[in-house]
């Protein structure tokens, strides 16, 4: 029973009680107990779905656990991960959604936060300033593109300066556009080294232009949104409630999937699913 039921049934009783108090007997007290019978066998229905829904997922977490690590084993060895969340995520969130990845072989290469600076209307005009200032050092800019398409651009070449592998040139270029958004406020974080794959954790709603824009300069990635019904993320793979122990695994198993070629839409309760396919 979760402690929302467990506070509705209390005060249910409460109420109960003070009303058996108040009433007494009589017809009023019989009209009472009619409906208060009616009430509780409505919440108990109530109750045994939501434990059994809650078993389910207690179920699901320990096969998960148990199984998760050996079954992701060495899949993400030798890759470095880039973990991204929106100004609208909070770092437990991110941390949870990425925890599992280390399981799976994966050193972490990047963590960062964009500000809401990275879409305040307030500092559109900036934006657009940094834009045209950061072109000169983006690798074939796309051209046509909006200031947001060219941040985007900046932003996943700065953490992936190269699928393959990386010169030293390429990693002075990473570092330039990386200083250019810090310095800028539309980025806060740590850079450890160049990454190859991304998590992007956001909260709900389109990341379409900048999850396409990681997907195109990484070996994979993967949006871990921590709610239920996520959003449009252009057709890079997505995990919803991907920030849970139970959605971690789903979402290091979905990354894996990319690797392979493999792009879907899942969920958390997809973990156990998605780690016996590692397993065959």
């Amino acid at each position: 029973m979760s402690s929302r039921s467990r506070l509705l049934y209390a005060a249910l009783v409460v109420f109960a009680l003070a009303v058996g108090v108040l009433v007494g007997s009589g017809p009023i007290r019989s009209l009472v107990s009619g409906a208060t019978a009616s009430d509780a066998e409505a919440l108990k229905e109530a109750q045994a779905s939501a434990e059994a829904a809650q078993e389910q997922v207690e179920l699901g977490t320990q096969f998960a656990d148990a199984v998760g690590p050996a079954a992701v084993r060495g899949w993400l060895a030798n890759r470095s991960v880039a973990v991204v969340r929106l100004a609208t995520v909070t770092d437990q969130q991110s941390a949870t959604a990425a925890a599992t990845l280390g399981h799976a072989g994966a050193e972490t290469g990047a963590t960062l936060t964009l500000t809401e600076d990275w879409i305040s209307e307030e500092r559109s005009a900036f934006r657009d300033a940094l834009a045209k200032q950061i072109t000169e050092s983006i690798v074939e800019p796309p051209e046509g593109a909006t200031s947001s398409e060219v941040l985007a651009a900046a932003l996943a070449q700065a953490l992936v300066p190269s699928i393959d592998f990386v010169t030293p040139d390429d990693e002075e270029r990473a570092q330039t556009l990386w200083t250019l958004l810090v310095d800028g406020g539309l980025v806060k974080g740590s850079r450890e080294g160049p990454s190859d794959i991304v998590i992007l954790v956001a909260d709900r709603g389109d990341v379409s232009e900048l999850a396409a824009a990681l997907r195109s300069h990484s070996n994979g990635t993967v949006v871990a949104f921590t709610s239920a019904d996520g959003g449009d993320a252009g057709g890079v793979s997505t995990v919803t409630r991907g920030a849970s122990a139970y959605g971690a695994w789903a979402v290091t198993a979905a990354l894996i999937a990319t690797l392979n070629g493999i792009t879907g839409s899942y969920d958390a309760a997809d973990a156990p699913r998605l780690i016996g396919d590692l397993l065959q």
